[in-house]
This record gives structure tokens, C-alpha cells and sequence, in this order.
């Protein structure tokens, strides 16, 4: 990622790699691959240039994989289809690794069959606890945008009627600041 867009896509690509983790549903498993580094910028091709570390780090797991990704920041920036730009950046490194390391592509294709249907909307559902009464059951819900993130507490019936809907909190990506601040509700 380019020093010099100041953490604009590593802020912003946020809503689209958890949108992925959630919808993948741990169902992907690698014998070597803890975490996966996509560094994107203006080269000419994927290029994976790290893959294993001795011994975790502050930053990395230890198998951590470092994937060079063509990226065009300029075109991106001023784009009105960003969710859909991230995405298909991230499903192209992912599809490439799978190639690569001979890994099961048709999951990763699926997953993001499933985020294109919800029109790339991250919406991830909490763990949902059952009032005393079993009649209603609350869960957060958390809205992951480009810029913000909303987390909401949820009531439902249990015939999955919205009961009530309440606003917890608010983020706000400060880019500018490179610190995150948030509203409560």
C-alpha cells in the first residue's frame, strides 16, 4: 500500500475483507497461511513476496503471506463504485493465491457470489442471546461502511420480526488525523 495516501485504503478496504471473513465463515482452512498482507500499488503483476516468518511479530502472525497487488489509487479515489473496486481486488489476490498454493478456489468464488448478492453490504450479525421468557432474542449487529462503522443492538420476535433497533455507536474514519473517533449513541 502507497505511503502516500495517508491509510485512505487500508481504512477504506476495511468494509470489504471482514464482509469476506464473515461471509467465508471459517469454512477455509490452509496448513500454512495465518493471515494474508495484500500490498497495493502500481506493479505490474501479483507477486507473493513473503510467505513464512520464524516467530510472530508485533505486526504479523507467523505465517503470514505478503501479496504484491496491482492497484490503480489514482482511478480508485474518485470512483463512485469503491465497495465493488475493493471487492474484485480482493477476490482476484485471493483467487490468485489459490492458484498459486493450490487451494480450493470454488469457497473463495462462492463467498463472493454471496457479497455481490448482498450488493456488498457488511452487515455482521453478533452472537444472539434468548430473553428469559424465550420470546424475544437481542443480537449486535454491526454496519462496516467505507468511512464509518454503526453497531446496533437488535430485538427480535421469534418469527424474526424487528422488534426494535437501537443505535449503540458510531464511528468516524478521521483520515486526515490517522486516528479513529467515535459517537455514542
Amino acid at each position: 500500500m502507497s505511503d502516500d495516501d495517508r491509510g485512505n485504503l487500508a481504512s477504506q478496504s476495511l468494509c470489504m475483507t471482514e464482509m469476506f471473513l464473515y461471509e467465508l465463515e471459517k469454512k477455509f482452512q490452509t496448513k500454512d497461511c495465518e493471515a494474508i498482507v495484500l500490498i497495493c500499488g502500481s506493479f505490474k503483476d501479483y507477486k507473493l513476496i513473503s510467505t513464512l516468518k520464524d516467530e510472530p511479530d508485533i505486526l504479523f502472525l507467523k505465517n503470514t503471506y505478503e501479496l504484491e497487488v496491482p492497484f490503480r489509487y489514482s482511478e480508485f479515489e474518485n470512483a463512485t463504485n469503491k465497495k465493488k473496486i475493493l471487492a474484485d481486488t480482493l477476490e482476484k489476490a485471493i483467487l490468485y493465491l489459490c492458484e498459486l498454493k493450490n487451494w480450493d478456489s470454488q469457497l473463495v468464488k462462492a463467498t463472493f457470489k454471496k457479497m455481490k448478492e448482498k450488493e456488498y453490504k457488511a452487515e455482521i450479525k453478533g452472537r444472539t442471546k434468548l430473553s428469559p421468557d424465550k420470546k424475544r432474542k437481542a443480537y449486535p449487529l454491526i454496519e462496516l461502511d467505507l468511512k464509518q462503522f454503526t453497531l446496533y443492538l437488535v430485538v427480535e420476535d421469534n418469527k424474526r420480526n424487528i422488534l426494535d433497533k437501537k443505535l449503540i455507536a458510531k464511528t468516524r474514519y478521521l483520515l486526515r488525523r490517522n486516528f479513529l473517533s467515535y459517537e455514542r449513541a
